[in-house]
């Protein structure tokens, strides 16, 4: 079983983060705290509230707060509570989408209002929404949208290029 340390720094090195970035997430001076957890002399358990943070800090990368957490020598039940007890108000993921347009977004919107609202407001309100839910969403994420220029430019992943038509070639010729 790896000792303490080589399991911190697995866990660390399964974000993808480096070291002096992890401590900057965690707000820690990397050469005063964070990666004393990180080093050879580091044998024993993580102080719970450092555990806490580490776990939060480390579950937007993919690694489970229960791993981090067990650094603790809690228990599976104990690991259990502790996650319940600290589970997070908001989720954050990260999504590539693909709207529809305005029109199709404003009919949406209409019929999610229709028992709701007035039509006289849910008209308006709809259009509103359809036109800023794009801008809302990219505010949201730190990627830039990709522009489409034009809907002849625009071809399916996966659809064939289209078919050229070329002069056969003449007889004897090699490939």
């Amino acid at each position: 079983m790896p000792e303490p340390f080589e399991r911190m720094r697995l866990l660390r090195a399964r974000s993808g983060l480096s070291m002096r970035a992890f401590a900057a997430r965690l707000g820690s001076p990397l050469d005063t705290r964070y990666a004393y957890y990180e080093e050879r002399r580091f044998t024993g358990l993580l102080p719970i509230e450092v555990a806490r943070r580490i776990a939060a800090a480390l579950q937007p990368y993919g690694v489970e707060q229960r791993e981090v957490l067990a650094l603790a020598g809690l228990a599976d039940a104990e690991i259990e509570t502790e996650i319940a007890t600290h589970a997070p108000a908001v989720q954050y993921i990260r999504l590539d989408v693909a709207l529809p347009s305005a029109e199709a977004l404003t009919r949406m919107f209409e019929t999610m209002l229709e028992d709701e609202i007035p039509a006289a407001r849910r008209d308006a309100l709809a259009r509103t929404l359809a036109l800023r839910l794009p801008g809302a969403l990219q505010r949201a994420t730190a990627s830039p949208p990709v522009p489409v220029r034009d809907k002849a430019h625009v071809r399916a992943v996966d659809a064939p290029a289209p078919a050229t038509r070329r002069r056969p070639r003449p007889p004897g010729s090699r490939i």
